[in-house]
């Protein structure tokens, strides 16, 4: 296959800064080196993204006898991003620079889930917010991500259907990029990604998949989903629709999800569905602890509650934990027998329950193929509950390094 000038002059400066980029501190005949690159080409290609403030000077290089070569860095603290999680109770959002380090995060309640443009309304108010409180230029800003459970029209930046907020064909980044628009006088680019493969590319960049080609991201929480990075690129699917763990069917019978379908793993193994289980048996007057630690309250039990009950070995709790454990590790035990990988990441809010994870991890064991996944590492994530903010503020960093730098602005220019 023939290459033209073009291409080939973008695929060297993507080996060039993704080189600088993950080694650091680096000098321009390794960089030649690693890259395969003629020492000219990489010379020319780092001083272009010198003269775009990507990369800088960062001294001489250590150690070296005679001349020390200047040695080289990626600028991710030069340029800034917006993650925004549509989480099903709460907007998660946060300012954070390209090295993956918040400058400003706050969180909202979602006021009616049901109420799309009320949610859009609010979550451009928090941007505006955040933006103003960190105090940095705005065109030093590249653009806003934006994580939806559902499925995506990523093209079309729309939400075709997402159970958790019964969203159907709702507009989002165009009404929310106008809304930012009038606020603060700028049309950034923004990017629409499924809250699991957003907390995936989190994962990837900033967090336990750092330095992994093959790992699945696992979402516990509200919902139940997944997302897979392969060969270092996410999974999405032929149509999108990628990474739905929480709505394979574990119960051919079992209670009907919000998805309309009956059964799954979302349905009975969910923070919902624990709280949903716990209700019901408190309803049928079961005596547990449950009941007392949500304050006497039936409509105040979470899953939480039911967590803090099992932590005092209340057998009712203890009993709803272990049984969504067991259809937890089950599904991911699942993903190990289909697709091989090297490291599985747990996130969201409850795999911060050591109870809970400690089923899952007994039942994987038991439940994958004897030779399946024998190198597969289980790991809680460290990225906590931004998590899905952190990674679709990295869809910028990943748009960067896959243009292999930036056509600034001349404002952007100014404000570096």
């Amino acid at each position: 296959m023939r290459v033209d000038k073009f291409t080939l002059a973008l695929m060297n400066r993507r080996l060039v800064l993704k080189t600088i980029w993950e080694r650091g501190a680096i000098n321009k005949a390794e960089i030649a080196r690693r890259t395969g690159l003629s020492l000219p080409t990489a010379i020319k290609i780092t001083d272009e993204l010198l003269d775009n403030r990507i990369v800088r000077s960062c001294g001489r290089q250590e150690g070296a006898s005679g001349k020390r070569p200047e040695m080289y860095e990626f600028a991710g603290d030069c340029y800034y991003s917006v993650g925004i999680d549509f989480a099903p109770t709460v907007l998660r959002a946060l300012v954070m620079d390209l090295n993956g380090m918040p400058v400003a995060k706050a969180n909202r309640p979602i006021p009616v889930p049901e109420d799309a443009d009320a949610v859009i309304q609010t979550a451009a108010e928090l941007i505006d917010q955040l933006l103003r409180e960190s105090g940095i230029p705005l065109h030093r800003v590249l653009g806003v991500g934006v994580g939806v459970p559902g499925i995506l029209d990523l093209d079309q930046g729309r939400v075709l259907f997402s159970p958790n907020f019964h969203w159907e064909d709702v507009a989002l980044l165009e009404p929310l990029g106008r809304l930012l628009l009038q606020r603060t006088s700028i049309r950034w680019p923004m990017r629409l990604e499924n809250s699991n493969r957003a907390m995936a590319l989190g994962e990837q960049f900033f967090g336990s998949g750092v330095g992994y080609h093959y790992f699945i991201c696992i979402n516990l929480g509200y919902g139940i989903g997944a997302a897979a990075i392969e060969n270092g690129e996410l999974c999405v699917g032929a149509s999108g629709t990628s990474g739905e763990l929480g709505h394979i069917t574990v119960e051919k019978d079992g209670p009907l999800c919000t998805c309309g379908n009956n059964g799954c793993l979302e349905a009975v193994a969910s923070g919902r569905a624990i709280a949903q289980q716990a209700r019901n048996l408190i309803s049928s007057g079961v005596k547990t602890r449950i009941l007392e630690l949500a304050g006497g309250n039936i409509e105040r039990v979470e899953a939480k509650t039911v967590f803090a009950a099992a932590r005092e070995q209340d057998v009712a709790a203890l009993d709803l934990v272990r049984r969504a454990g067991e259809y937890i590790g089950i599904g991911i035990a699942s993903y190990i027998n289909l697709l091989d990988p090297e490291k599985i990441v747990l996130a969201g809010g409850m795999s911060n329950e050591s109870l809970l994870i400690e089923q899952i991890q007994k039942v994987v064991k038991i439940r994958r193929m004897r030779f399946a996944g024998r190198r597969v590492k289980l790991r809680v994530s460290n990225l906590g509950e931004y998590g899905t903010a952190i990674g679709a503020a990295a869809i910028q960093l990943k748009t960067l390094l896959r243009q292999g730098g930036l056509s600034l602005t001349k404002e952007q220019e100014e404000a570096v």
